[in-house]
């Protein structure tokens, strides 16, 4: 593989992943702002002011509009998954600015932000108690950022590239089939069948 082939499949691996930002699944819309964005590592600091009344109809009108299957959440599990989404963005952007670079180590680094691990599987499957399918594409997800690695200790940058690509591919499967439904704690113990306190395991997150 050439430096500029390289490049090339960068370039697009970037596009396809700016495409992925388009299809998040905000439930929770806000006017802009001149206040700078929430850290990743904490919960905005800012409450939203009351709602006015039909303040909801623009949401019910888009949720109405929205063919995919919603993962009930509580706000908490809502703004940490929103995080995850985050962190994920950042360990791709890491991995392709490492390739273009061909710095394997680099790569192996960005590559295991997001490669399975046991409290990978235990958070899938607490967040997607409540919605059928959830758990395994996002463990799918994982498992197929661990060729990402794999590949990158191997200082082959082709693999690299189709790991890469072959794990957005999940991304954007997931973001395509399932949205965020947030609800409170009554809704989400009826509709998960779990009377766990989901503030309790994301807390500190």
């Amino acid at each position: 593989m050439t430096h500029v082939s390289a490049h090339s499949r960068v370039a697009l691996l970037l596009g396809a992943l700016f495409a992925l930002t388009l299809v998040g699944c905000n439930t929770q819309p806000t006017a802009p702002t001149a206040t700078p964005e929430p850290s990743i590592a904490s919960a905005p600091a800012q409450t939203s002011p009351p709602s006015s009344p039909g303040a909801c109809a623009p949401l019910e009108e888009l949720a109405a509009m929205d063919p995919r299957q919603p993962v009930p959440l509580q706000p908490m599990m809502a703004w940490h998954q929103k995080q995850n989404m985050m962190e994920h963005l950042v360990a791709i952007q890491r991995i392709t600015d490492a390739l273009a670079r061909q710095d394997w180590e680099g790569v192996a680094a960005g590559s295991a932000l997001i490669e399975s691990s046991p409290q990978m599987q235990q958070m899938c499957e607490h967040m997607g108690a409540g919605a059928d399918g959830f758990t395994e594409l996002a463990l799918d997800f994982h498992r197929r950022a661990d060729a990402i690695g794999a590949a990158a200790r191997a200082q082959d940058g082709t693999a690299v590239l189709l790991a890469t690509a072959n794990t957005l591919e999940s991304c954007t499967s997931c973001h395509a089939t399932y949205k965020q439904d947030v609800v409170d704690a009554a809704t989400w113990q009826i509709r998960t069948g779990s009377a766990h306190n989901p503030t309790m395991m994301h807390g500190d997150h």
